[in-house]
C-alpha cells in the first residue's frame, strides 16, 4: 500500500432554502470565529470567508449551498461541517441536518525515486495518458473517475475521487504499473 499524504478535501453542505448573502455578510463581520469576509456581487456571486483558526475557505451561494476547500482530512472537513453549521443554525431556521459530502479528495504520494515518463507513457497507452512535456511537466493518467498527475521526480497527485479508500486503490494500481517500467 502507497503512503498518501491529502493536500485538500473539498466539500458541500446544502441548506434547503435560499440565502441573503448580503445579510450574511454583515452578520459574519461580527463573528470572532470567521476571519475574512468578502461580498462584493459586482464580482463575484457568492459570498466569501475564512473560518479560524487555521482559516479554511468557505464560500456560500443564493442557492443555500455552502462550499467548503482547504480541509487537510475527512476528519477536518467534518469538523468544519460541524462548525459552518452551528454558525447557521444560530442564524436560519431550520430543524434539519443539511446535507454534506464530499466532492474531492487531492492527495500525494512520493514514490521515492525517479520515473521515466517517456516509458511510462507507452506502457500505459495513449487513450489514458496525456504527456506533453513541452506544456505541462507531469504525465496525466486518466482513470476512468480520477486523474494522477505522474512527476518525473517520483511524485504523484492523485484528485476526482471523493473517498480515501477508492484514492488508495487508484494509485497503488497505478504504482504496480510503474513498477513495471521501473
Amino acid at each position: 500500500m502507497t503512503e498518501l499524504e491529502v493536500a485538500n478535501v473539498v466539500g458541500m453542505i446544502t441548506y434547503q432554502q435560499e440565502l441573503d448573502l448580503a445579510a450574511l455578510a454583515e452578520t459574519f463581520d461580527e463573528r470572532d470565529e470567521i476571519t475574512d469576509v468578502t461580498y462584493e456581487p459586482a464580482d463575484n456571486h457568492w459570498l466569501q470567508t475564512r473560518f479560524a483558526p487555521d482559516d479554511t475557505y468557505v464560500a456560500f451561494y443564493r442557492t443555500g449551498r455552502c462550499s467548503i476547500a482547504g480541509c487537510r482530512s475527512i476528519e477536518h472537513f467534518e469538523t468544519m461541517v460541524d462548525r459552518v453549521n452551528a454558525v447557521m443554525r444560530e442564524l436560519l431556521d431550520f430543524e434539519y441536518e443539511p446535507a454534506a459530502e464530499i466532492s474531492n479528495i487531492v492527495a500525494t504520494s512520493d514514490l521515492g525515486s525517479p520515473i521515466p515518463l517517456e516509458l511510462l507513457t507507452l506502457e500505459l497507452g495513449m487513450d489514458a495518458v496525456e504527456y506533453e512535456p513541452e506544456q505541462f511537466p507531469a504525465l496525466m493518467y486518466r482513470g476512468t473517475d480520477h486523474v494522477i498527475l505522474v512527476f518525473a521526480s517520483g511524485k504523484l497527485l492523485c484528485t476526482g475521487l471523493t473517498d480515501l479508500k477508492a484514492v488508495s486503490e487508484a494509485v497503488d494500481d497505478l504504482v504496480e504499473r510503474i513498477q513495471a517500467v521501473v
